[in-house]
């Protein structure tokens, strides 16, 4: 029973701050500047639902946003000619808390998603006139792992009145990596706006890895400045994973925000 309302809680704060992976496809040919990098400050705004020992859970993106206490998401991108050295990074600190007659629970997750990954653009015919965005179109094949860190803390008390209290504090570390493979690509429709797509699988049931995950995302990245461009797309991600006898699948989705800096 322990195991089953860890992983509910999990289910219900999981997504409060979500890693996303937002890009903007910034390749480069080999008559362009060798080296590029960029970082992405982004948010995800989700949805989500867990289904976990047969119990479902729904949730919108103002239920998981009212249990984040403080969060932040980026994405970093070292590029050399062809190929590139990606990381993704959720840092997250969420709770929520419930209290029923003299029997109060509170739950807090510290949360730490890393997802590294490289590239390497296999076909591009992106010329070299602009430095961040230019026309033409692009394909990158992807190899990679993601880790996942979520570190609960469950702090039951009871109230017994004159009698005293309970309390009781249960600490539940959770954490697994999946290999991710995956292909993305973009598109130039002209100098400021690019269309880009990512699909990637991966888990395959490794060791205590996610038997199965995949995640796609359809991004629009529009160019404001040579060294900026603002960002806006979709996001569907989705995972199952047997832990303890226990099989969870994580469903997520929604629209997502960000800002790319280039160098």
């Amino acid at each position: 029973m322990k195991r089953i309302a860890i992983f509910l809680l999990l289910g219900i704060i999981l997504f409060g701050m979500v890693q996303a992976q937002v890009t903007t496809f910034n390749f480069k040919n080999e008559d362009q500047k060798d080296w590029s990098f960029s970082i992405t400050p982004y948010a995800l705004l989700a949805s989500q639902a867990t289904d976990v020992g047969g119990e479902k859970i729904r949730q919108s993106f103002n239920d998981l946003a009212s249990i984040t206490n403080a969060g932040f998401q980026f994405m970093s991108t070292v590029r050399y000619k062809r190929f590139s050295l990606s990381i993704d990074g959720t840092f997250a600190e969420l709770s929520t808390s419930e209290q029923q007659g003299p029997v109060g629970l509170k739950v807090t997750i510290n949360q730490n998603i890393i997802d590294l990954a490289a590239g390497y653009v296999i076909y591009s015919t992106f010329d070299s006139k602009e430095e961040d965005i230019a026309k033409g179109w692009a394909i990158e094949g992807l190899i990679g792992a993601k880790n996942w860190v979520n570190n609960i803390k469950l702090d039951l008390n009871i109230d017994l009145g004159d009698l005293g209290n309970i309390t009781e504090t249960i600490d539940e570390p959770l954490g697994w990596w999946d290999l991710m493979i995956g292909i993305k690509t973009a598109i130039a429709l002209s100098d400021k706006v690019m269309l880009g797509a990512k699909l990637s699988v991966g888990g395959f049931g490794i060791g205590d890895s996610s038997s199965f995950a995949h995640d796609f995302y359809y991004l629009n990245a529009f160019k404001v400045l040579n060294y900026m461009t603002v960002n806006a797309g979709f996001r569907s991600f989705r995972y199952k994973r047997t832990s303890d006898g226990l099989n969870t699948t994580v469903r997520v989705l929604g629209p997502f925000l960000g800002v790319s800096f280039f160098l």
